[in-house]
């Protein structure tokens, strides 16, 4: 599947199950709300990380569902063991093509330039709040820095003291500092307890010491990581409002968590409260990435603290159908994408009839012992019988591309995976009397080549000098008596991937040139422009032996430059590197268009099937 198809079929997929999980959480805090503010805290915890799990799992299910589709015919399934209708060795005129077809439709363009500017318009927005992150991170290290360089604050031994009581383990830092309107906690690693110094002079001890303990609590529940997974929520999936929601109730929540701890610390809620509406007092501004004492909303919170009723109760009947009719219509939408989870951007098929309900199969009856081909034309069929993709088929009457055959054999017993194409090859010699020949045809093709005149390598590859096992080498001496590497500690095979992540990084040991031009064909795929893709990659660098090699790229980055150039300008400059840019930077190699010859089977005769 094209990347960019990929993720944008993952951002739009999370349209409903974002909905989803916030109203189940929606409906879920409600029956919580008589209850503590921790578990209401970890539920919304929970919501905001199926959230973030969310279109990981969505992409690997694309992935592996277009994985075990065969690219030259459709997918292959044994049937269940119950009857089925007999079907005769007879043509039929399709007016669709068949399933494994890969005939591409004006449908299938639209919905893939509307893909592309949807991931075009979130890698704009996560940049920009990846930007916003960025300054305020700088701010806050600064902040950070000079906090842990300061003076201890007159209050560290009150601290110590609430430390222990609270189960902290190790006091933090605490300063007083004239940078901060509010007491905050900045730093999850090295924490530090920033006392505004104005702020505080109006507080008594106690209140103090309430508002002390209230920014241990934070760093005790390690709320600083959580408020990092967040921010990582908010920048990712900043286009859907269900994430805003969460994660502002997860704030609140804390803040609630939190005011629990100050109250019992002070002992009196309304001497705590008094504090919070004095330092709301003294409160303009506060960064996102560190945690403060007056966060959330202040006067929910003072009279949760006090018992206090609120002005406009909500109704909880009307919130719970709420959350229920989003939840009704979320499951229509995971309903919908789990029937089309096989191939998302296939055109829809028309109504199959109930007589042909198991068409476009391949399907083995244990009831008949009766093997079906059920629902391709002829040159599926020899795609398949072949193992090769449709450019390598060629000649043949234009029936084959035009019916929709259905063949019936007779088996002893239901074949094997590996002797399928074997079995469709018999078939089809002997029904439709298939004949042909191989002969090499030049296709286009990639050549991999070093990219500067002097024959320099780049700064990522270098010879290899690490003893790897050379699998290639063991199979083609027919797998003599040395056995493969035992499991730990593990010689590394040669060319493995030693490192890599699905977006940006691939690290191979002990690799040649000839094992590089085929693993960077995954890579081509998220680098160059549709119209330039090519199903080969072949080394011509004429280099021997074997490397280490490492390239970095962002791959969604790397698609969106390859297909809207414009964006080339806008993002290269922020550190995204096109993928052409990245091999010769850090490889010093290129991909120049080129052509090589290949074998292709050549259709020479075929009669079609009579009844």
């Amino acid at each position: 599947m094209n990347p960019i198809d990929l993720v944008g079929l993952m951002l739009v997929h999370f349209v409903w199950q974002g909905t989803l999980i916030g109203a189940a959480c929606a409906v879920l805090l409600q029956c919580l709300r008589r209850t503590s503010p921790q578990g209401r805290y970890a539920l919304a915890c929970a919501a905001l990380t199926l959230m973030l799990a969310a279109p990981v799992v969505t992409g690997l299910a694309l992935t592996n569902s277009a994985t075990l589709i065969p690219s030259n015919i459709g997918a292959t399934v044994m049937a269940p063991r119950h009857a089925e209708r007999s079907l005769d060795s007879a043509p039929v005129h399709a007016a669709q093509p068949a399933v494994g077809s890969h005939t591409e439709t004006s449908r299938d363009i639209d919905m893939r330039s509307w893909l592309g500017v949807i991931v075009a318009v979130w890698v704009i927005g996560v940049s920009i709040l990846v930007a916003r992150f960025a300054a305020a991170w700088r701010s806050v290290r600064r902040l950070h820095h000079a906090a842990l360089l300061a003076a201890p604050s007159p209050w560290l031994e009150a601290a110590d003291r609430l430390a222990l009581r609270l189960g902290v383990g190790r006091t933090p830092h605490v300063v007083d500092s004239i940078d901060v309107e509010t007491p905050t906690v900045a730093g999850w690693w090295r924490p530090v307890v920033l006392m505004p110094i104005a702020a505080l002079a109006n507080l008594t001890p106690a209140q103090v010491e309430a508002i002390l303990a209230h920014e241990l609590a934070h760093i005790r529940r390690h709320d600083g990581l959580v408020n990092l997974l967040q921010i990582l929520a908010e920048t990712l999936l900043f286009y859907h409002p269900a994430v805003w929601w969460v994660s502002a109730r997860i704030r609140i929540e804390r803040e609630h968590c939190c005011d629990e701890v100050a109250a019992a610390a002070c002992g009196d809620a309304v001497i705590y409260a008094e504090a919070l509406v004095e330092l709301e007092r003294w409160r303009t501004q506060r960064a996102s990435l560190v945690l403060a004492a007056t966060g959330g909303p202040l006067l929910a919170r003072i009279r949760r603290l006090l018992g206090a009723p609120h002005d406009a109760p909500r109704s909880s009947a009307a919130i719970t159908m709420a959350g229920v009719v989003a939840i009704i219509l979320c499951l229509a939408g995971a309903t919908y994408f789990l029937r089309a989870q096989a191939d998302p951007l296939a055109p829809p098929l028309t109504p199959v009839d109930p007589e042909e309900a198991k068409a476009w199969q391949m399907t083995f009856s244990h009831d008949d012992s009766e093997m079906r081909f059920i629902g391709y034309t002829g040159r599926d069929l020899v795609r398949f019988a072949y193992q090769v993709p449709a450019a390598r088929v060629a000649g043949g009457p234009t029936w084959m591309d035009q019916e929709i055959l259905r063949l019936v054999v007779n088996l002893d017993a239901a074949p094997r995976a590996d002797e399928m194409p074997g079995l469709v090859r018999r078939v089809l010699e002997e029904r439709l009397h298939l004949q042909t020949h191989i002969e090499q045809r030049n296709f286009p093709v990639f050549a991999l080549e070093i990219a500067r005149s002097d024959g320099r390598l780049g700064p990522n590859i270098s010879p290899s000098t690490i003893e790897c096992f050379d699998f290639d080498e063991w199979v083609a001496a027919g797998q003599p008596p040395r056995q493969l590497p035992p499991a730990a500690p593990r010689q590394p095979v040669c060319g493995e991937e030693a490192y890599g992540t699905p977006l940006g990084r691939d690290s191979y040991i002990a690799i040649t040139m000839r094992q590089l031009a085929q693993e960077l064909r995954h890579s081509v795929g998220w680098g160059l422009r549709p119209g330039r893709r090519a199903a080969e990659i072949v080394d011509r660098t004429g280099l021997s032996g074997r490397f280490d090699v490492e390239l970095t790229s962002f791959k969604p980055a790397n698609a969106l430059m390859a297909r809207y150039p414009m964006l080339t300008n806008v993002l290269e400059p922020i550190g995204f590197q096109t993928l052409p840019h990245a091999l010769e930077a850090q490889l010093g190699l290129r991909l120049v268009e080129s052509e090589a010859p290949d074998d292709v089977i050549v259709i020479d005769s075929a009669e079609r099937p009579v009844l």
